[in-house]
């Protein structure tokens, strides 16, 4: 919610949509953002044994979107990541439940969160300095959190937040202003129950 003191301030906030405006604008992102992520990975199942190149182009993209989408710093109230979303949407439980998947230690005391992370942040986004040491371990974390077995692979770890997303937005609507909508018909009257 803006910080709203004057008249002014409410009737401009009012003007720009109201009651879960921003909440709402910044879900309209994410869940852009979100959706291709899903096709970025159904397409990385599609291609990855016939086009190496292309996979590993994809499989890229798909660890800056989890970084961006899962892995913001929580201080900042309006970044569009899921646990953003779930928040605006009350859903405190749900963004816990995210942050929890992430902060599982999966590797050598490391959580996927520092995995990921630690990959796009020192790899894709920026190119730090590292010892070959730590070069050798952060490569070897990463394919570990792709590609072993005998852990939650990341592809499907995903693909299970974004189908619980989707079974949200079936349920409560498109975005956090349109479930505000919903249960203020359905406590008018002005929507029935379950509909």
């Amino acid at each position: 919610m803006p910080d709203l003191k004057t008249v002014e301030d409410f009737k401009r906030y009012l003007e720009l949509g109201g009651i879960g405006a921003i909440e709402a604008r910044i879900e309209r992102v994410f869940s852009a953002r979100f959706v291709e992520l899903k096709e970025k990975i159904l397409r990385l199942f599609a291609i990855e044994k016939a086009d190496q190149f292309a996979a590993n182009v994809l499989l890229t993209s798909i660890l800056v979107d989890t970084r961006a989408l899962f892995l913001e710093s929580d201080r900042q109230k309006r970044n569009a990541t899921l646990q953003t979303v779930y928040r605006a949407r009350r859903m405190e439980e749900r963004a816990e439940a995210v942050d929890a998947i992430f902060d599982e230690e999966v590797l050598q005391g490391k959580s996927m969160r520092e995995v990921i992370k630690g990959w796009v942040d020192k790899r894709v986004v920026h190119i730090d300095w590292l010892w070959d040491d730590d070069e050798i371990l952060l490569s070897k974390q990463m394919e570990s959190l792709i590609f072993e077995s005998g852990m939650r692979n990341l592809l499907q770890v995903l693909l299970e937040l974004i189908a619980e997303y989707e079974e949200v937005v079936i349920r409560l609507g498109k975005d956090s202003q349109e479930q505000i909508d919903r249960v203020f018909r359905a406590m008018t009257g002005g929507m029935e129950a379950g509909g």
